[in-house]
């Protein structure tokens, strides 16, 4: 974590405020189609989404990307929208890997409520590195910078305070 770079955490924060924009206007039973937000060294972005005839299609070229086209960059950030199995059933979750000129450096996985049950987010990001979920400071730092980036998304004007102020307390994600 000590060599991430704030600025891929703010991309990958601003991403995922795209994401959940997105995904808090979705219909009933839809799902989000996969994105990446890509950065060069001069701060310059580009946003590219993910086609396929099915979710699943989307899914398999955003994971294609991820090893194959992010390496021309230095900073990517590519979110997805996955099913999670826990004792109490699927939870939906927005998966954004954060890869550094083709190396995944860290994927943060964060539950949501879908739109049709009052879209919202359910407990706070979990940050993982290569040995598994990072430890407590770093993954504070991480969730902030990642946040600063969501901030600072020009259009979803009040959205993200309103997600925040509501957010569940404890992922449905983390064993107890």
């Amino acid at each position: 974590m000590a060599g991430l770079p704030t600025a891929a955490l703010q991309l990958a924060g601003f991403l995922m405020a795209h994401a959940f924009w997105s995904a808090s206007d979705l219909p009933p039973g839809g799902h989000y189609q996969p994105q990446s937000l890509c950065m060069r060294a001069d701060g310059n972005r580009q946003l590219q989404t993910f086609d396929g005839a099915t979710p699943k299609e989307q899914d398999d070229a955003a994971r294609a990307f991820t090893s194959g086209g992010a390496s021309q960059w230095p900073d990517c950030a590519i979110a997805r929208q996955v099913k999670v199995g826990t004792p109490k059933g699927d939870v939906d979750a927005l998966v954004i890997d954060i890869v550094q000129y083709g190396s995944n450096v860290m994927t943060v996985v964060q539950a949501f409520q879908p739109s049709p049950q009052g879209f919202r987010l359910l407990g706070d990001e979990l940050m993982l590195g290569d040995n598994g979920p990072l430890p407590p400071l770093p993954a504070a730092q991480a969730a902030a910078a990642m946040r600063e980036g969501a901030i600072d998304h020009p259009g979803l004007g009040d959205k993200w305070e309103q997600w925040e102020a509501s957010r569940d307390p404890v992922s449905p994600l983390v064993q107890k």
